[in-house]
């Protein structure tokens, strides 16, 4: 009898402490994984968050907006690789670029003194992705294969991860790290696709 009332007591406050956590938890740390439609000018589709999550997600896509461009065949930037003396000139394309998810980071009593409210970081679902431009490995070699990129024609798509953007907000205003490989290259123009010899 005893023991069932100690195995009774431990089952209690197990129940007890994961109900607890459950209920501390901040509605904008839930994340839906359901689709939602692109956002205007930038990258969409996938995890749909609200809250500053779901501000911190639209901060980043807007900044991809600035830098991706989408067309028929998937989201182009234009890049220059290399240093000023040497520049790799190519474009890069994604056949999607949708978000896989919005990470919350933990916050310390410094951050919060500093006037941060929020910091994260916006993830990516794996995308097929390809190159063209100057000669040279694609990817800077990170894709995996031995693929090489030749101007006037498009590499062969390869399975690529795009890097996760860190966005913060800070004293109400959203700022997202442009150290970042997502966020290197620039609107592709005309001239873009000429010297990279395609369409």
């Amino acid at each position: 009898m005893i023991r069932e009332i100690r195995l009774l007591g431990v089952a209690f406050l197990m129940a007890t402490a994961v109900a607890a956590t459950g209920c501390h938890k901040d509605k904008s740390d839930a994340a839906d994984t359901k689709s939602d439609s692109a956002a205007p000018g930038a990258g969409g589709g996938g995890a749909q968050v609200s809250g500053l999550q779901g501000e911190a997600k639209a901060a980043a896509l807007a900044e991809i907006g600035r830098h991706w461009v989408k067309g028929p065949d998937g989201w182009t930037t234009a890049r220059s690789n290399g240093t000023s003396f040497a520049p790799e000139n190519l474009l890069r394309q994604y056949r999607e670029l949708t978000v896989d998810g919005v990470n919350a980071f933990d916050l310390g009593d410094s951050d919060r003194l500093n006037g941060i409210e929020w910091a994260g970081e916006v993830t990516f679902k794996s995308s097929p992705a390809r190159e063209a431009g100057d000669p040279g490995v694609a990817f800077e070699g990170l894709a995996g294969l031995s693929v090489n990129r030749q101007r006037g024609k498009w590499t062969q798509w390869v399975d690529y991860q795009a890097d996760a953007v860190r966005v913060q907000k800070v004293k109400g205003q959203w700022q997202v790290s442009q150290d970042n490989n997502l966020l290197r290259g620039k609107l592709p123009t005309g001239a873009d696709f000429a010297q990279a010899g395609v369409k």
